[in-house]
């Protein structure tokens, strides 16, 4: 008879759970919280998604793990315009520019990220095997190494690591309730699901706004919307645990599939954008081939993906309001 294995036998022939890049979860809201209450969920979630993908990002594991970091920061600039109207723009302006400081720095990365690993396939694919693609693929590879190395070094640096230490101590210690009189503390103390209301109908609004003659809208105005939907999207997300889930569900994923759309044209159109930098000093024939290819592409793509927009839009706004 053997004898029996030991815990630690047992554990050390378990597989060990490979690391995953962790999406955002939402703030766990309850009807009778409080605006500040809100607040300090709400930012504690996106800090904790944004600490989350850190570790993998620096060893470089998985792209997703950046990407996560850059919707982590997003996410939480967006949590601070949300409740901005709530805080003197002194309390909060420092935190907000060390945030655009380190999206500014990740941004990059990620633009080459999509380019090379999704909109480049995707050319070749609708285009078929070019020469020119193959060279301009290694060009664009090394232009994203550069980069991730930008990327990597801030978020390694010092700068970084003080940015996380403010942040955590300055929601730990509500820092901001000394620099408030006793009325904007009396608003903060107020209930979380009559503010999310007011927050909810102006995005709406604005994404109503924003989108209207849709097919007659140009390349800025169609990123004006783009921000619009994104903003009105995260401040659903917030507020969710405020209302019923199925209400809320319906919303938002109606307001994922504009967003998705909107962020393929823009990607579509970053194309233009990025053959600036990546033609940089090629002016052979080859070069010039590769970027008709890009640009063609990238025409077609806009078009196809706009007469998609017109389908989901119509879903968007026949869509209750759930707050």
């Amino acid at each position: 008879m053997k004898p029996a294995r030991s815990a630690q036998e047992i554990e050390r022939k378990l597989p060990v759970p490979r690391a995953a890049p962790v999406k955002a979860r939402a703030a766990a809201l309850a009807a009778d919280r409080s605006v500040n209450d809100a607040f300090k969920a709400v930012l504690w979630a996106n800090l904790a998604h944004l600490q989350a993908n850190e570790r993998g990002m620096l060893e470089g594991r998985d792209p997703e793990y950046l990407h996560q970091m850059r919707v982590a920061l997003r996410r939480m600039r967006a949590a601070f315009s949300v409740f901005a109207p709530l805080f003197p723009e002194a309390v909060t302006a420092p935190l907000v520019a060390e945030l655009k400081w380190l999206a500014g720095a990740l941004g990059p990365a990620r633009d080459w990220d999509v380019f090379v690993t999704e909109t480049l396939p995707a050319i070749a694919a609708d285009s078929g095997e070019h020469a020119q693609l193959g060279a301009l693929g290694k060009r664009c590879a090394r232009l994203r190494r550069a980069a991730h190395r930008r990327a990597h070094g801030a978020v390694a640096s010092k700068r970084h690591q003080r940015l996380m230490l403010s942040l955590a101590g300055w929601l730990a210690a509500e820092a901001w309730l000394t620099r408030m009189d006793e009325a904007a503390r009396a608003r903060l103390a107020g209930p979380a699901r009559g503010f999310a209301g007011v927050v909810l109908e102006k995005r709406y609004a604005q994404v109503r706004k924003r989108g209207r003659k849709l097919a007659q809208l140009d390349a800025s105005e169609l990123h004006r919307l783009r921000i619009a939907v994104k903003k009105f999207r995260y401040a659903t997300d917030f507020f969710a645990g405020l209302y019923r889930a199925r209400r809320v569900r319906e919303m938002r994923e109606r307001l994922v599939r504009l967003q998705n759309i909107l962020g393929a044209m823009n990607d579509a159109a970053t194309v233009e954008n990025m053959t600036g930098t990546v033609f940089r000093g090629a002016g052979n024939r080859s070069a010039k081939k590769a970027r008709d290819i890009l640009l063609a592409w990238s025409r077609g793509r806009a078009a196809t993906l706009k007469r998609e927009l017109k389908g989901a839009w119509k879903e968007f706004r026949s869509a209750e309001k759930f707050w």
